[in-house]
């Protein structure tokens, strides 16, 4: 999956670096959240699930639960009205609390589930399910995936050693433009 032809890559790549650089450029909350939502996107394209997981079947749309207080607005669900992730139809759900029983391919956990976190990451931690935040101190905690703000740019962070546990591959192109934690 990952032997794409270089110019692909980089050009993949060079996106990551020009929605980071635009907020810099951009003001307000929501431009932050829409080039969040093309991050989360970019980031699919880097990351396999195993073969044998229910997440691998394609003819299923891709589930992404914003967990906690919404921080999108409706950003998201706009992105994804025409952006697909793996050639699959993605489907938007929120919740307070999450629901054991509800299937999904990635959670985002908002700043105020903090006293949950342990919780989510708990059920998370041996699943091909992606987790990914937006507060201090989340990536080092277990979440695959935590965005910090670094001069006004949007960057993200990688705990590799959770990334491990959940039986997702990572291509080292995702990794190269992230800062890691192990």
């Amino acid at each position: 999956m990952f032997n794409k032809k270089p110019l692909t890559l980089r050009i993949l790549l060079t996106g990551f670096f020009l929605m980071s650089c635009y907020l810099g450029t951009l003001h307000g909350q929501s431009t932050e959240y829409i080039l969040k939502a093309g991050f989360i996107e970019r980031f699919t394209r880097f990351i396999e699930w195993p073969s044998d997981s229910l997440q691998a079947d394609t003819t299923k749309p891709f589930i992404i639960l914003v967990l906690g207080k919404n921080p999108f607005g409706d950003n998201l669900q706009k992105f994804f009205t025409k952006t697909r992730i793996k050639g699959r139809k993605v489907v938007i759900r929120y919740a307070a609390k999450l629901d054991t029983n509800k299937y999904c391919h990635m959670i985002f956990i908002c700043d105020n589930m903090s006293s949950e976190l342990n919780f989510i990451l708990n059920y998370a931690h041996d699943k091909p399910l992606i987790t990914i935040g937006e507060t201090e101190g989340f990536g080092s905690k277990g979440v695959l995936i935590n965005f910090f703000l670094d001069n006004n740019k949007i960057r993200f962070e990688i705990n590799q050693a959770a990334f491990r546990n959940t039986g997702l591959k990572v291509s080292h192109m995702l990794l190269n433009s992230a800062k890691i934690i192990n």
